[in-house]
């Protein structure tokens, strides 16, 4: 089924681009799907510095997942913990696309026409926004007293369902287009762009915190994938997980599950 759905994709949006780019690139080999150190050529120096945005996708994809899947039915003792993790989720979208708008897209516009992509991002906002919305009333549920309001577990649902259903071709597109045309960006473009938005990553996680900010992405990272990313030595990755688990495993117990680590 993904491959069909992969092969449609590279028919539609090379014919997207013909008359913009009409010139053939070799495509970038990144499955999505098998992200390892077996699969992706990190000698590379296009896959290596687009890996990134496959990671973030599949954080995104994952965490959503997540939150949709046990919003509705999360036990009262629990909410105040899954909705920290549901809005570090939403926040973390959120930021992903103003990197996105702010940084990636403007300097990739040249080489690659993310245009109806960034379009798209209008209808992904106006759902992010009530899920904020949604964030603020089960705050208030969790303060209770009189007229609290209920919890908003099933609003939650709902709305995260529908974007995912919105996003997950948007994302497969993004993905497409940089596996199609990646080649046609220079080397020192893609360098900066690269260095920008982790700069900008790391400005959110002294803000959030190193330890939390870095132990939610890893928590959505499978086994295979942390052998290629994050770009850290191994030990303090595992020094991260393991102070990361210590201090908030109550909230991190929401992430996805081992099935869904592989999609």
């Amino acid at each position: 089924m993904a491959a069909s759905k992969e092969q449609t994709l590279e028919h539609i949006y090379n014919d997207l681009n013909a008359d913009k780019f009409p010139e053939p690139v070799e495509p970038i080999k990144i499955d999505k799907y098998n992200l390892s150190a077996a699969t992706v050529d990190m000698k590379d120096p296009f896959a290596s510095l687009l890996i990134g945005l496959f990671t973030i996708h599949g954080l995104v994809r994952r965490s959503l997942r997540a939150v949709a899947r046990q919003a509705r039915s999360v036990e009262p003792a629990k909410r105040a913990a899954f909705l920290e993790y549901a809005k570090m989720t939403f926040e973390t979208l959120n930021s992903h696309h103003h990197h996105e708008e702010e940084i990636f897209f403007p300097l990739l516009k040249p080489y690659v026409d993310f245009t109806e992509s960034s379009h798209e991002h209008e209808e992904i906002e106006r759902l992010l926004h009530q899920n904020f919305e949604y964030v603020k009333t089960a705050q208030q549920n969790l303060k209770g007293g009189e007229g609290s309001p209920a919890w908003p577990g099933e609003e939650i649902s709902s709305t995260t369902e529908r974007l995912i259903e919105v996003l997950l071709p948007h994302l497969q597109k993004e993905e497409t287009l940089c596996c199609l045309y990646g080649r046609r960006i220079p080397l020192a473009v893609l360098e900066d762009c690269d260095k920008k938005i982790e700069k900008a990553v790391f400005d959110e996680l002294k803000t959030q915190g190193m330890v939390w900010g870095t132990s939610y992405q890893l928590r959505h990272l499978n086994k295979k994938e942390k052998e290629i990313f994050p770009p850290m030595p191994a030990l303090v990755r595992l020094g991260l997980e393991f102070f990361g688990w210590l201090g908030y495993g109550k909230i991190l117990q929401f992430g996805p599950t081992e099935e869904e680590l592989k999609n």
